[in-house]
């Protein structure tokens, strides 16, 4: 009898082995994400700049509309510094999950020319997931300090006087620097370079009659420049600033090296599975689709356009190149 009693435990002991081996197996087979499916708790969207600017609210739009579409709050987590490079190195390293996005700018190509220890590559680093808008850079003076009507009567007078002109930026390297500094080579001009910490002192310090000129984007200005205290004279990008459509591009006045749009887009790290990537661009398909959406980017001078991950994809590795030879010729370094 005991071992008739062994004999049973020992096969209810074999069967039950033989279970747990075939669980394992199938639940080993099943493909990624069955077992939970994706997003099942919050995402986390890195802006890298510091809170309450431009950058910063769109950012918190995209948030926004892109937690409806999802079902799950999207987190936004400022990490400013060195021009947005330590919030998207962060990206770069964090778990290709699908749970942690960041809103990137075209400024991260400058980076990697600027910085060569930068740690991440951006064709390669991050997984682009939808275009979220671009804003043209415009030439901007202050009439009661610099009273021009057009880019031909600041050139000439610029020549007229060289050396005295003085140009603002936002920062050594910025974008509004080397777009400057494009224009000043392409126009043959001798201009003094005054780095400001940011758009809004550069143009503080324009209506103070400190600078004379400077090139930065719409947003910030619209109301001064509807006022008449800063004229805007030429921008860059394909197309005229949709809030100011009387303002002239580069490309049509003849200045070439001027047309390029300055995006921003959402970006999660490289290696994330296609169809969490997949899921992921079509929720911001449908954001970017949203009339709401896009009234609210367009009211802060962001104009949204219809482009695919894969354009996107293109359109960078384009730009990449168009930044770098104008760093080559400008000659900007950080040091």
């Amino acid at each position: 009898m005991k071992n008739i009693v062994r004999n049973g435990m020992g096969r209810a002991r074999a069967l039950a082995a033989r279970a747990l081996v075939l669980a394992a197996a199938l639940f080993g087979a099943m493909p990624a994400g069955a077992a939970e499916e994706y997003p099942s708790r919050n995402l986390e969207l890195i802006v890298p700049y510091a809170p309450g600017g431009l950058l910063d609210v769109a950012g918190r739009l995209a948030a926004t509309y892109l937690a409806k579409e999802l079902g799950q709050p999207v987190v936004v987590r400022n990490v400013p510094g060195a021009g947005s490079t330590i919030g998207m190195v962060r990206l770069a390293k964090s778990k290709p999950d699908g749970y942690t996005l960041a809103l990137g700018s075209f400024g991260i190509l400058l980076n990697s020319r600027l910085r060569p220890d930068v740690e991440y590559d951006p064709l390669r680093s991050f997984a682009p997931i939808g275009y979220l808008g671009d804003q043209g850079f415009v030439l901007m003076v202050a009439p009661q300090h610099v009273d021009v009507a057009n880019v031909r009567e600041l050139v000439e007078r610029i020549k007229a006087k060289p050396g005295a002109f003085i140009y603002a930026s936002g920062g050594v390297g910025a974008p509004s620097h080397v777009l400057a500094e494009q224009f000043r080579l392409q126009q043959g001009l001798n201009m003094v370079h005054a780095p400001y910490q940011g758009q809004n002192p550069a143009i503080m310090a324009l209506l103070a009659g400190d600078v004379q000129l400077t090139l930065q984007t719409v947003a910030g200005a619209e109301d001064l420049i509807h006022s008449g205290r800063i004229r805007a004279l030429a921008s860059t990008g394909s197309e005229r600033p949709a809030a100011f459509p009387s303002v002239p591009t580069f490309k049509e006045l003849g200045i070439e090296g001027m047309a390029n749009d300055g995006w921003l887009a959402v970006f999660a790290p490289s290696g994330v599975s296609a169809p969490v990537k997949e899921k992921l661009r079509a929720a911001w398909a449908r954001v970017a689709r949203n009339d709401e959406f896009r009234q609210a980017l367009a009211k802060r001078a962001i104009q949204t356009r219809d482009v695919s991950p894969t354009q996107f994809e293109a359109m960078m590795a384009e730009d990449l190149k168009y930044w770098t030879e104008i760093l080559d010729k400008t000659r900007i370094t950080l040091n």
